[in-house]
């Protein structure tokens, strides 16, 4: 039964505030149609209702030379044209998607930012800002920044990242730029 965690002493409580209690008048209730009269729409599939499967990530979290509040993060691979990373640098891409992880723990930050990607990749979306903070308390080194400028170089559709424009959130952001969406053929 659903009421058997509920010990004698609450069951009877529960009977008295609820003794004053009147059913509503037929009149009063207002009846809604139910799921089932609603007519089904056929409906077309497109490929961004698609469920996206969400990928396991694994990254390592070992910081070898630690940046600062100040600091700026810049990355590159070798693929990505001059012209185009200056582009990014100069915040002359738009961005078109946002992600704020500052405040957030290491393995939740590590966890969004990873399926955050993933979700813009399967989204055709090239250019992004996250936000990391700047953190570091009394001079300590930020964390969410150093891990980020961490993980970013090791997924794989991260072609190249740099600090933010002030009015972007300067140091404690940066544009993250994206491959092009994989056209998948089966």
């Amino acid at each position: 039964m659903a009421d058997d965690f509920l010990s004698d002493e609450d069951k009877a409580l529960f009977r008295e505030s609820m003794r004053s209690v009147k059913p509503l008048n037929e009149k009063k209730r207002v009846h809604t149609p139910s799921e089932k009269a609603k007519p089904q729409l056929p409906t077309k599939k497109r490929t961004s209702e698609v469920p996206i499967e969400k990928k396991e990530f694994y990254l390592s979290d070992m910081i070898v030379e630690p940046v600062f509040s100040e600091s700026r993060l810049s990355y590159s691979q070798s693929s990505l044209p001059n012209k185009q990373f200056k582009a990014l640098k100069q915040g002359q891409i738009p961005w078109e998607s946002l992600l704020d992880l500052h405040g957030l723990k290491s393995e939740k930050a590590r966890d969004i930012l990873c399926h955050f990607i993933q979700a813009q990749m399967e989204r055709g979306n090239r250019c992004l800002l996250i936000i990391h903070g700047k953190g570091g308390h009394l001079g300590a080194p930020p964390v969410i920044k150093n891990l980020v400028n961490r993980w970013l170089p090791q997924l794989d559709d991260v072609l190249a990242f740099h600090s933010a424009l002030p009015k972007d959130g300067g140091n404690g952001a940066v544009y993250v730029l994206l491959k092009r969406k994989r056209e998948w053929t089966y």
